[in-house]
């Protein structure tokens, strides 16, 4: 039964820090190992832009696109403000028991737009609202990945 709780508690550890209040300002600071930030990768065409604990598979948010696509896949424990979301019951991640969402959000909406040039996400969990911070250091993440999602098919 422990092995179930520890996940379950990091999880909820994760999503706790990253609903933070809307008003607080952007973090100046670089993350300290282990704490919460944007991380950038690759999968073939494909670029994942995460928030959480870098080189694990704690995340509380990872977007997705290939390049020219108009749209981010979303999937994680909180789903970007204003996106359509599905009726009916969530998926729920059988390690933590949290609700998952997996959903489609515009490149040019309100939350991708506001990560992009505003230094936050803003979020919605079962916590409810938040924003997810950027700092200096993800800045040049953020931007990389918003470069590959908007650059045209070779």
């Amino acid at each position: 039964m422990l092995k179930y709780l520890i996940p379950v508690a990091a999880t909820l550890s994760l999503v706790a820090f990253a609903a933070q209040s809307r008003s607080e300002a952007v973090i100046d600071e670089a993350p300290l190992d282990g704490a919460l930030a944007w991380h950038l990768s690759h999968e073939g065409e494909t670029a994942k832009l995460a928030y959480g604990v870098a080189h694990s598979d704690q995340i509380v948010i990872m977007l997705t696109c290939a390049p020219g696509d108009r749209q981010v896949q979303a999937f994680g424990v909180v789903t970007p403000a204003g996106a359509a979301v599905e009726e009916g019951p969530a998926p729920v991640d059988p390690l933590t028991g949290l609700a998952m969402s997996d959903v489609a959000v515009g490149l040019n909406s309100r939350a991708l737009t506001s990560l992009r040039d505003g230094g936050v996400l803003p979020v919605v969990g079962e916590a409810g609202p938040a924003d997810l911070p950027v700092t200096r250091g993800d800045k040049a993440v953020i931007d990389g990945f918003f470069t590959h999602c908007g650059a045209t098919r070779a």
